[in-house]
């Protein structure tokens, strides 16, 4: 399941392990209208860890790929590092974006970071 929501330049996503290619559908489609609407947009990925008893999602790799990459100026992963790599794997071939890593208990830090970048207009 996803969560997504915007606010100015900022688009939030919150996933759990369990997301879908139904999911990454709903990401992707986001994703492309937040950039087509803002000229320095950035992105607030967070993925929840597994809940007790439930299984993780398989390691498949999303594709992620969008027509304005190139307003897309950072990228905040909040999670557990294993989960940050795969993500990263599938956002290199298609984003030059900066991207930072943020621990789970880090979302204000990390929200923080891209209001920032929101505020100022600046990398």
């Amino acid at each position: 399941m996803i969560a997504i929501y915007k606010k100015d330049q900022i688009l939030y996503t919150i996933a759990d392990q369990e997301l879908d290619a139904d999911d990454g559908a709903t990401l992707v489609k986001a994703l492309n209208e937040h950039l087509k609407s803002n000229e320095r947009a950035a992105w607030y990925m967070e993925m929840e860890p597994p809940k007790k008893g439930v299984k993780k999602s398989s390691g498949e790799r999303l594709d992620i790929s969008f027509p304005e990459e190139a307003r897309l100026k950072k990228i905040a992963l909040v999670g557990e590092k294993t989960w940050q790599e795969r993500f990263t794997e599938s956002l290199l071939p298609f984003s030059e974006a900066h991207i930072k890593y943020f621990g789970p208990e880090d979302g204000n830090m990390a929200n923080n970071w891209l209001e920032q970048t929101s505020n100022s207009n600046s990398n």
